[in-house]
């Protein structure tokens, strides 16, 4: 009977726990449409700066974190036809074609677009557009969202008549949940951060923001991912990739 009191008591004080933060954390919340007002007037002064924003999003997303490993170049899935030039990287493939390939990435598909899809990699406009060359980057994707690390990504590399010479590849593994889904915040709010950390300013230019996933740390052999907002930012003749932290607002750009 004891037992079975002592039981019930903490029941009862965890519900009562409950119900205190609850209270405790919607008294520390801001209405709404407090937010939006005050977004709207930061948009507006960016506006008055000549910053040329994109077409940004207002929803909210869910996300969490994740860990993975870097994958073995012995056995990743690599097209034919191709020499193997990595030395000692194990988990880099660096590789050359033994032919010049006639067509292009993004026209009709070759072998080489196909491995890059059949192992779970897409297109990367962010990462691309911050090449000063003209190599085209694909990013591996893991729970929907595209990796900004160079170990998650494969780059094309073409020569000055636009064809495909040869590519770059890194591949995660044993990629792993580390908690449920939390709601992140908008691309809108993500963009009012870097105007707040000035980041953007009279005149720049900022991309569209994609929503991604870019290594925290690493830990017993596993990198650790975290959602970002990522952004290509023009100001006068430099660009430069802006990321914001999904979760927090933090600013990450280096």
């Amino acid at each position: 009977m004891q037992f079975k009191r002592i039981k019930i008591l903490m029941l009862i004080l965890f519900f009562l726990l409950d119900i205190f933060l609850l209270n405790w954390w919607r008294s520390g919340q801001v209405p709404q449409e407090q937010v939006t007002d005050a977004n709207t007037n930061i948009i507006s002064e960016m506006k008055k700066q000549k910053i040329q924003l994109p077409k940004f999003g207002t929803a909210v997303h869910y996300s969490g974190y994740v860990a993975a490993q870097h994958g073995d170049r012995h056995e990743m899935s690599l097209p034919s036809n191709i020499d193997i030039t990595s030395g000692n990287h194990s988990t880099t493939v660096v590789a050359k074609f033994k032919q010049d390939i006639s067509k292009k990435i993004g026209t009709n598909a070759s072998e080489t677009v196909l491995a890059a899809y059949s192992a779970g990699y897409r297109y990367n406009p962010v990462l691309t557009a911050d090449k000063t060359n003209s190599d085209r980057v694909y990013s591996q994707r893991i729970e929907g969202l595209p990796v900004l690390a160079d170990s998650g990504i494969m780059t094309f590399q073409y020569n000055k008549s636009g064809r495909l010479t040869g590519f770059t590849k890194r591949q995660l593994v044993n990629i792993e949940k580390l908690r449920d889904a939390r709601a992140t915040i908008t691309e809108e709010d993500a963009i009012i951060a870097l105007y707040r950390y000035n980041e953007i300013g009279s005149g720049d230019r900022l991309s569209k923001g994609y929503l991604s996933y870019d290594r925290t740390l690493t830990v017993n052999g596993y990198d650790i991912f975290l959602p970002v907002w990522a952004f290509e930012a023009y100001s006068g003749n430099e660009k430069y990739v802006l990321k914001i932290n999904a979760f927090t607002g933090d600013n990450l750009s280096e």
